[in-house]
């Protein structure tokens, strides 16, 4: 036996053949009841939209909040430094500098008059002269004439 001979032809006609088709209902009962399962489909999809909806919009609000969070977290904790700054020492010192004219033990004030500054020295007004701009430099470097070498 070969495996051609296994398969028979078909008996029924292919016209013949039953498939399975949907029918629509001939009767008003048969009807009502497709149009309410119909119904009922509808409003579970929009249920299942809105519910959809009011998920994301949920999950964005929450974003929205823990971005705010950990912006108020930066906050609380620049504050936190500036408390610690101003109940310092360093702080109550400085302060006391600049409001009372203060210093510690042992520190001497030294205040310059106004108009008391000299000229520099000549040697140093020469060596304080300001460069030339970059821009010159960079001219001078590569289109200066060659100066000879001693």
């Amino acid at each position: 036996m070969t495996g051609l001979d296994l398969f028979a032809p078909s008996t029924v006609a292919s016209g013949a053949r039953a498939r399975a088709r949907w029918r629509l209902p001939a009767s008003r009962g048969g009807i009502a009841w497709m149009v309410v399962v119909v119904i009922i489909g509808v409003l579970l999809s929009v249920q299942f939209g809105r519910q959809v909806y009011a998920n994301w919009e949920i999950g964005q609000r929450a974003a929205a909040i823990e971005a705010q969070i950990a912006q108020v977290e930066a906050e609380n904790d620049r504050l936190r430094d500036e408390l610690a700054y101003l109940q310092s020492d360093a702080y109550i010192s400085a302060e006391a500098r600049r409001l009372a004219n203060l210093g510690a033990a042992g520190e001497q004030v030294l205040i310059i008059p106004a108009g008391a500054e000299e000229p520099l020295p000549e040697e140093l007004a020469a060596a304080a002269e300001p460069p030339k701009p970059m821009l010159e430099q960079w001219i001078d470097l590569f289109f200066a004439p060659e100066t000879a070498a001693p």
